[in-house]
């Protein structure tokens, strides 16, 4: 972690000042001052680290800084081991060539360990404070040509060696910009990105790449520098050619990471300053400089004559506020209603903008899809993607009208869309509830609604999810307090259309929702999806894990972003369990849910002990696997919480 401050600690500084006058650097630091100061008890335990820094000059070609390290609680950090100290300079704004964005100029960095070597001069004063004065020169660099009257930046990464005492202290990173010869706070900068932007998805950026060292996007995008890395691997172009692999529905909008923010004063660079390099690593089939895609552009001199910045971000982010005012104007609820002869009666009305019921009629011909799925069981269906072994059915996926028609088995009464379904497993207790998830896909002409052609775009609308009883009591309903959809949308945006192309794409909003949360507010849960995601698996009956439980595991696992369950869950609803059978884990095969769901992520060598030893069934055979669903001893020591999935009872 990092946090970087100008002049909080002046008593600290002062209080250093006559310390060291008295005793000079590593000597005795006096008498015992206040916690918290020179002299003063150091920190006992290290959660964070904050850097101040004080004094960041470059003195006939050679960087110095001063520097202040307190913990979480503002007591001083004394005996760190371990440094990485770097050096850059920031090139400005077409100083390279016209239409040319600045551009760090990486000088070189030096790793300074008490234990063994430093190639420059380390001082620990021992209460608190830190200088380093780098061994090398910035003058006899042999392809950098070092600018006094440039921008300069020194950057820290501390390692996490523990402390002389055995104090464990995190990996951190810290970084100054300075003029070099008064230090004072430059003109201009390159903050394009706030680190918090990029933790939105990754939780902490240090989980990225290169073992948990970096944790500020400062740092990454100091390094990654032309001069420094390959082509291609300059962050402008890497972080986005990365992100444009994950098909994340937050990158339809530039400012799902450009926002303006203090720690990002230089946020508007994407629309404001284009170049072919920035652009090119989106728009790949774009080559500027052999013509392909676009008119030839041997340089950016030309790129600002065209690509206004006004321009350039209403056309990056008008495909957002476009889909946000189309899902704006039609709405959706639902009915579903047991009979007797075990099929369901379910009703559709579709709603304008204030909520208010309308004839289906007059908008019929602007639906390319109305799907739905149903399934009995919330809590752990019943129904198979392809039949279950234990049911013998499969949910049941209906359309009500398709590219602009009512389809077989579904009639228009009072304005509504009627579907009877076939006959369902109703049964006793969770399978007395059927449900059915509901997508709604239109046709669209920029932000008005049109009668659907075979080459129209379309969008897609606010999911709805409906639940109901043979008997007519109160339907049982899946818990939410485990994943709020909010998390998911701080990746895939809120205009993420979810499955579209292979479905009607679902937008989950608060029309999904069945519960509140603490503060009344609308709990927008993930439930809906288990009508597919059955715990038979999907469309390869268990092959690749599909069941809810395991499914979002390992796909986020494959994609690299999720690290730690924070990333998603809330909570951990460990009773869930309780209603659950077993999961398909491989074709035709079934583990036991606790197994199954920890298996997502961690393979079963992985554990430490033998599964099958805790009453787990691993790729067993249905009836099997079901019937020792509810004899996993896992719980009895294992207590996983959202912060420590691997607390274990002592």
């Amino acid at each position: 972690m990092m946090n970087v401050q100008k002049s909080k600690f002046a008593l600290l500084l002062a209080a250093s000042a006559v310390t060291m006058a008295l005793t000079g650097c590593g000597g005795s630091d006096g008498n015992d001052g206040k916690p918290g100061e020179p002299g003063g008890e150091p920190a006992p335990a290290i959660q964070k680290l904050n850097f101040t820094f004080n004094k960041s000059v470059v003195t006939n070609g050679v960087p110095s800084v001063e520097f202040t390290v307190t913990n979480e609680d503002d007591l001083p950090v004394v005996g760190l081991q371990k440094m990485r100290f770097a050096a850059a300079q920031l090139i400005p704004q077409g100083a390279t060539g016209a239409g040319n964005a600045s551009q760090w100029q990486y000088f070189g960095d030096e790793t300074c360990d008490v234990a063994s070597t430093c190639p420059g001069t380390f001082v620990d004063m021992k209460n608190g404070h830190y200088s380093y004065t780098f061994n090398m020169n910035l003058t006899a660099n042999a392809k950098i040509t070092y600018n006094d009257q440039l921008a300069q930046r020194v950057l820290i990464r501390a390692y996490n060696t523990p402390l002389p005492d055995g104090t464990q202290v995190p990996n951190s990173n810290a970084y100054v910009d300075f003029t070099a010869d008064t230090g004072a706070t430059p003109g201009y900068s390159r903050k394009v990105v706030a680190t918090e932007n990029c933790n939105a998805c990754h939780q902490d950026l240090a989980n990225v790449k290169h073992g948990g060292a970096y944790s500020d996007v400062n740092y990454c995008a100091t390094c990654h520098t032309s001069g420094k890395v390959g082509v291609g691997k300059e962050f402008n172009v890497l972080v986005h050619a990365k992100h444009k692999d994950l098909t994340l529905g937050s990158l339809e909008s530039c400012q799902s990471c450009h926002v303006e923010t203090e720690a990002a004063p230089d946020w508007g660079n994407w629309s404001r300053i284009p170049t072919a390099a920035t652009c090119g690593s989106c728009h790949t089939a774009v080559d500027f400089a052999a013509g392909k895609g676009h008119s030839q552009q041997l340089d950016n001199s030309n790129c600002i004559a065209c690509h206004n910045s006004n321009w350039t971000a209403e056309l990056h982010t008008g495909k957002t506020a476009e889909k946000k005012a189309v899902m704006a104007q039609l709405g959706m609820s639902a009915t579903l209603a047991g009979q007797e002869d075990n099929t369901a009666v379910l009703t559709v009305s579709i709603l304008d903008k204030d909520g208010n019921a309308i004839d289906a009629a007059s908008v019929q011909d602007k639906i390319k899809r109305l799907e739905t799925i149903t399934n009995v069981g919330p809590n752990f269906p019943i129904m198979g993607y392809n039949k279950s072994p234990g049911s013998g059915a499969a949910k049941i996926a209906k359309d009500l009208v398709k590219d602009g028609a009512l389809q077989d088995g579904v009639t228009l009464v009072d304005g509504k869309l009627v579907f009877t379904t076939p006959a369902l497993p109703f049964g006793a207790g969770d399978t007395d509830t059927a449900f059915t998830f509901i997508g709604l896909e239109m046709c669209n002409t920029g932000t008005t609604l049109t009668a659907c052609t075979a080459d129209s775009t379309t969008t897609s609308m606010k999911a709805d999810l409906v639940f109901g009883t043979k008997s007519g009591n109160a339907p049982s309903m899946r818990h939410v307090n485990s994943v709020n959809f909010s998390t998911c949308q701080n990746c895939h945006s809120d205009t993420f259309e979810l499955h579209k192309g292979h479905h009607s794409g679902f937008v989950m909003t608060e029309q999904v929702s069945h519960a509140k949360d603490a503060n009344g507010k609308p709990i927008v849960g993930v439930d809906a999806c288990v009508a597919c995601h059955t715990p038979d698996g999907t469309y390869a009956s268990g092959a690749n894990k599909g069941g809810f439980e395991m499914k979002l595991h390992v796909v986020h696992g494959e994609q690299g972003v999720i690290k730690e369950c924070t990333q998603c869950h809330n909570d951990f609803n460990l009773d869930a369990f309780k209603v659950k059978g077993a999961l398909a884990t491989s074709a035709g095969k079934y583990t036991t849910p606790i197994t199954a769901t920890c298996t997502s992520c961690h393979a079963p060598e992985s554990i430490g002990h033998g599964l099958e030893n805790m009453g787990a069934i691993v790729n067993g055979d249905y009836i099997q696997a079901n019937q020792a669903a509810q004899s996993e001893t896992c719980f009895y020591c294992h207590t996983p919480t959202v912060a420590d999935h691997t607390q274990v009872k002592m």
